[in-house]
């Protein structure tokens, strides 16, 4: 499917000269002389990848138009970028963001510039619609599960244990798609409130909590640029593998902390200027296990309790996650005296 752009102009000759710089890309063009004819197409038409606006137009300017465009919930997420002349100074730079715009082109327009701008949002447009789709499939699965536990009436244990089952599920699908991405973009970098992202993780992990009775408390830890698709399995890993190796009738205690360090060992490699990192530390009383050194390699033993299996991809995409960021990943432990994960990520 061709992704769509408004183009909002009040001369024509702006709107062909720009729908000629496009259209080898093959986009599908809706075309506006003004801010009233914009928001009468935005009635019927509002699935479109962006908008390219005019600021200098009659009777309702860009600035205004697109005030009105975010009124409406569902138009809040088309991202609106500004055509402006370059004598517009600061001041009105600050109106377009305030108006919602989250970039400007100048005029004369370059065309590799605009080319590369529109490039860059269409491919965020067509990985959201991927998610879109993604999670109206999970919803789609997740109603038919529930009708076939009504059906079959299983009682609450099962119910849990089917729970805890479909959780590991999605931490797989997680883990999956985070090793099929290991790539971040630097518009997918965000600045996380990481208490904020813990606190959904731990509410979609509550029954896998309860069921071990485990008591987690987590100390203030600190807002990161960070891509939250990519750190929440590692969490949910980390967590998850808390969980899993506790000892044997003993509560598990888990303890989430930050730190920050300011040494140039954490990574040496890419911090020579001694920039700060934040240490966050996944501390439990599990089982703990031998080599720390090697538990990030899915293809080495180790030893948790007298036991020994190999360590698992999941740590191995948690490093992978944590490289990716340019931070650092490390364990400590010793068998029957706990683990420690240490997450070095880099402050903004």
């Amino acid at each position: 499917m061709q992704p769509k752009i408004l183009l909002v102009d009040d001369r024509e000759d702006n709107l062909l000269s720009i729908e000629a710089i496009l259209e080898a890309d093959g986009y599908q063009f809706f075309k506006a002389y003004s801010g009233s004819q914009a928001l009468k197409i935005l009635l019927n038409e509002y699935d479109f990848a962006m908008i390219l606006m005019d600021v200098k137009m009659p009777i309702l300017n860009g600035f205004e138009t697109a005030t009105l465009i975010y009124e409406r919930e569902k138009l809040r997420r088309i991202p609106i970028i500004f055509i402006t002349a370059n004598n517009y100074g600061d001041e009105n730079l600050f109106k377009g963001y305030q108006a919602g715009g989250i970039d400007y082109i100048f005029k004369p327009i370059n065309p590799d510039v605009l080319r590369a701008k529109v490039a860059v949002f269409i491919e965020l447009y067509r990985k959201n619609n991927l998610l879109i789709e993604q999670d109206r499939k999970l919803s789609a699965l997740n109603e038919h599960l529930e009708a076939e536990l009504k059906v079959l009436r299983i009682s609450e244990e099962k119910a849990r244990q089917f729970n805890g089952k479909l959780l590991n599920a999605i931490s797989n699908l997680e883990s999956i798609l985070a090793s099929s991405k290991m790539t971040i973009e630097q518009s997918e970098l965000v600045k996380s409130d990481l208490n904020v992202l813990l606190k959904g993780l731990l509410a979609e992990m509550e029954d896998q909590v309860n069921e071990k009775k485990a008591t987690i408390s987590i100390e203030p830890l600190p807002t990161l640029l960070v891509s939250p698709a990519l750190i929440r399995p590692l969490f949910r890993n980390l967590i998850g593998n808390a969980l899993q190796y506790s000892k044997k009738n003993v509560n598990p205690i888990i303890k989430i902390r930050s730190e920050v360090d300011l040494s140039t060992e954490t990574t040496p490699s890419r911090n020579p200027d001694g920039k700060k990192y934040s240490r966050i530390l996944i501390e439990d009383n599990g089982i703990g296990f031998d080599h720390p050194d090697k538990i990030f390699n899915p293809v080495e033993k180790v030893h948790h309790n007298g036991s020994s299996k190999a360590a698992g991809i999941g740590l191995a995409i948690c490093k992978k996650i944590i490289e990716q960021h340019h931070g650092s990943i490390s364990a400590r432990s010793k068998v029957n005296e706990g683990s420690t994960f240490i997450v070095s990520l880099p402050i903004l």
